[in-house]
């Protein structure tokens, strides 16, 4: 399912895979910290302790994440999660995360799609995962439910609209987050719906199973 994955990979932007678990980052001792000797050289460059540059960079890290709660681009949530893996591991343990779009992401924005598939086509997930990684498009699957692709692309922009729509409601989402989400698979609906598959294009590992999609929550 790459293509489908591809073309919905901006759909999750900011926040949604922003504090997937990093296990090398969270293990080992305080001296094993992301970045420690490097803040050590730098505050012996500067003359300074490596604790005053620890906190003055801290500081800065906090700054930057309150920024982001303030344009939208974070929920209050997530910022927490941040600030306390600031805490724990250093301000260079977060670097990258508050604009990553990683490949958990991807998989969660594909899941929503394949999610509101299903929904509107009253069928199973793992149908329709069968059938794609079986080498048929979504168009495909719901010619042969008895759905134009017209009809089926509205319904789909609709359901996905609505399961964002409640990811705003309970939180999980910013409304920012939620509106560019939508835009950028309205965006590339045709894309999504004609993208054939494959016995290899599904490397989300759990479709098979028809999971519930995995919520783009702060918890990932």
């Amino acid at each position: 399912m790459k293509g489908i994955l591809a073309v919905v990979a901006g759909a999750f932007v900011v926040g949604v895979a922003v504090l997937a678990v990093h296990g090398a980052l969270a293990q080992g001792s305080d001296s094993d910290r992301p970045g420690d000797k490097f803040i050590a050289k730098t505050a012996e460059k500067l003359g300074i302790s490596t604790e005053q540059l620890t906190t003055a960079m801290s500081n800065a890290q906090f700054d930057l994440i309150d920024e982001a709660v303030a344009n939208g681009k974070l929920t209050e949530a997530e910022a927490a999660k941040l600030k306390e893996r600031v805490n724990e591991y250093g301000p260079l343990s977060v670097l990258g995360l508050r604009h990553r779009k990683g490949g958990e992401g991807v998989c969660r924005g594909a899941k929503l799609v394949v999610g509101a598939a299903a929904e509107v086509l009253q069928i199973d997930r793992a149908e329709i995962v069968s059938a794609i990684r079986s080498g048929q498009s979504l168009a495909e699957i719901a010619q042969s439910k008895g759905m134009s692709v017209e009809d089926f692309k509205a319904a789909l922009l609709q359901s996905v609209k609505a399961k964002l729509d409640a990811k705003v409601a309970d939180g999980t989402l910013t409304q920012e987050q939620s509106d560019r989400a939508y835009n950028a698979i309205q965006g590339k609906i045709d894309q999504i719906v004609q993208f054939k598959g494959g016995s290899d294009a599904a490397p989300c590992h759990r479709w098979h199973d028809g999971e519930k999609e995995a919520s783009p929550s702060a918890t990932s």
